[in-house]
This record gives structure tokens, C-alpha cells and sequence, in this order.
């Protein structure tokens, strides 16, 4: 998990110039309407879900975990099968993911009240894990940008095989869970399509930015959540489950409605 976590900051960082990440954080208002959706009405989301819909105590976690992190590493893949804009996807990706590392500390206590958890644990976990080796990747690329060229093929393929593993040994651990679990999936199906929903408003009329925005606010950031789940709610392995299952779905759901925009895109 700790490979996948941070091998993805790492062949984050070592794909992106600085000009990338800075160009679509030019326009002020839809910064703001970004981090609105994303860190205020999507936890809003999954705050009413979990108190409507009756769930098991790791699901409730896992859920307003995931609704606490935004800025997928594979935000820019889905973006790029439906032919939009990957420098814009790129910029609020990592725009994203930063506030995320500092937001969630804050956000976690005050989002589970009652549960025993560091907000310095958190934070120390995600500027180790994610912060830091996506800040030394984009050093590399800055500084040595043939050289990290030649290594973010292995980095990529090392985390792909991290992932992998990741979902094996999840479903091989806590199959009966899951199973047991199943249930789960309308919630999180709705969880998914209301958070997309939101983003997909907040693109307004911009094409890019609607698919950007619809990718990005909807696949939320399963590694920050599985990390903080599987080091702060240990004993609930369904806390770590949620993300991972809303990740799966997401994509399963994304990727045609990607290749249906690219159709749309191509026509003249």
C-alpha cells in the first residue's frame, strides 16, 4: 500500500513541469468553485448519506474519508480517453491533492466526532507518503528531465504492480467482508454519481472543465484515504475497503462515458 501510495506521487512528479500545475490556477473563480465542490459540498454529501442511510460503522468511516481527499493520480489517464483538456486535469489534480494533505488532518476529527484519532498522525502520514515524494519527483523532472524520463517507465510500472497487489491481497484478507458487505454498493454508487454530479456543475459550459471536473470531483482520491484508514482505522478493514470499492466502480463507470465523449468529440 505504502509503494502504490507514494509510487504514485512519485510518477505523478516526474511527468509534470511546474508550468503544467500552474496554468489553469490562473483563473481565481474557478479555483474557488473547485475547492468548494470538492472540499465542502461533497463531505456535505457524504455526511448526508451516512445519516440517512443506515451503514456499518467501517463504511461510515471509509465514506467521509474518501469525500475528505480529492486529486487522483489517474484523474489525467480518464481525461485523456475523453479527449480533453490533460494540462487543465493535470493543474487541479495536484491543486487537489495539495489542500487535501493539509485539509484533512483539520477535516477528519471534526468529520467523526468521537472516534480516537491524531490529526498530527494523519498529517505526518500524508506529507511522509504523498507530500513529499511528489515535491523531490518534480525536483528530478526540473532539474534532470532526461533522467527522470528514463526512470518513470519503472516507477510506473512498479506502482501499477503495488496496485495490483493491493487488490489482491485486500480481496484475498477480507473476501467474507466484502461479501458480507455487498450491500454497500447502491450507497456508494450513489455516493459516486452525486459527488461526479457536482463537478460536472461546477465545469460549467467549459467542455474541458466539465470533464475534468466530473472525473476528478468524482473519483475523490483513494489513496489518501485508504492510507489514513489503514494507519488510523486499523480495526475497521471496511474504512480502507470503501475507498478502494468506490475507486473500482468509478473507473467502471467513467471510462465508457469517457470513449461516449470522445465520440462526441470528434464529430464535427
Amino acid at each position: 500500500m505504502l509503494v502504490f501510495v507514494a509510487g504514485s506521487m512519485i510518477t505523478l512528479g516526474l511527468g509534470l513541469t511546474m508550468a503544467q500545475i500552474f496554468e489553469p490556477l490562473k483563473n481565481i473563480k474557478k479555483v474557488i468553485f473547485v475547492l468548494i465542490a470538492n472540499f465542502v459540498l461533497v463531505p456535505l454529501l457524504a455526511l448526508g448519506i451516512v445519516q440517512w442511510v443506515l451503514v456499518s460503522e467501517g463504511v461510515r468511516i471509509g465514506l467521509i474519508l474518501i469525500s475528505l481527499g480529492g486529486g487522483a493520480p489517474f484523474i489525467p489517464m480518464v481525461v485523456a480517453v475523453a479527449r480533453g483538456n490533460i494540462g487543465s486535469s493535470v493543474g487541479i489534480m495536484v491543486l487537489l491533492l495539495v489542500v487535501t494533505i493539509f485539509f484533512m488532518p483539520i477535516a477528519v476529527p471534526i468529520m467523526l466526532p468521537g472516534v480516537s484519532v491524531s490529526s498530527w498522525d494523519i498529517a505526518k502520514s500524508l506529507v511522509s507518503m504523498m507530500l513529499i515524494p511528489l515535491v523531490l519527483a518534480l525536483f528530478i523532472n526540473a532539474r534532470f528531465s532526461d533522467f527522470a524520463k528514463r526512470i518513470v517507465p519503472f516507477v510506473a510500472k512498479l506502482t501499477s504492480l503495488a496496485t495490483l497487489i493491493l487488490v489482491a491481497t485486500v480481496i484475498y484478507l477480507y473476501t467474507e467482508t466484502i461479501v458480507a458487505s455487498v450491500s454497500v454498493l447502491p450507497v456508494i454508487l450513489l455516493f459516486f454519481s452525486g459527488a461526479a454530479f457536482i463537478g460536472y456543475l461546477t465545469g460549467g459550459r467549459n467542455r474541458h472543465d466539465r470533464i475534468s471536473l466530473t472525473i476528478g470531483t468524482g473519483l475523490r482520491n483513494p489513496p489518501v484515504a485508504i492510507l489514513v484508514a489503514s494507519q488510523s482505522f486499523a480495526s475497521e478493514p471496511m474504512a480502507a475497503i470503501v475507498p478502494l470499492l468506490v475507486a473500482i466502480v468509478g473507473l467502471i463507470i467513467l471510462f465508457p462515458l469517457a470513449k461516449i465523449s470522445k465520440k462526441s468529440a470528434n464529430k464535427p
